[in-house]
């Protein structure tokens, strides 16, 4: 289980994204694992399409981003949990980072495509796209 992050999907469904060609090199070879999401990503895509001028089909984007093996639906009891993370890592891994670290705990998933080097700050955790 590898959980997709908002910096590998954008660079997926947005071609003048600045992570499309490495987006592109990796997902052959997620292609066979079973992917996991959250509300935060889902939002953070949802709002970066304006910002980049998407061109594709919305349905085609939901119905990929819905279709995962999880999307996490983060609940109050997770927002908190994620405010710990905020507050251990004194405020050095946004919040937003934080609720996808507590998806990951909740369902132990140890890997994560992204470009966001955050993340190379937790123990544990494998970043995939971590080469540009």
């Amino acid at each position: 289980m590898i959980f997709l992050d908002t910096s590998y999907i954008n660079g997926l469904i947005l071609k003048n994204d600045s992570h499309s060609v490495d987006s592109g090199n990796i997902e052959p070879y997620l292609e066979n694992e079973s992917k996991a999401t959250n509300i935060t990503v889902l939002v953070e895509v949802l709002n970066s399409l304006t910002n980049y001028n998407f061109f594709g089909n919305i349905d085609d984007l939901l119905s990929y981003l819905f279709n995962f093996e999880i999307l996490d639906c983060l609940t109050s009891h997770d927002y908190n949990s994620a405010m710990l993370l905020f507050k251990y890592y004194n405020g050095s891994i946004n919040f937003s980072d934080c609720t996808i670290l507590q998806s990951m705990q909740k369902f132990g998933i140890t890997r994560i495509a992204s470009f966001d080097s955050d993340f190379d700050k937790i123990k544990g955790i494998q970043r995939i796209g971590g080469f540009n």
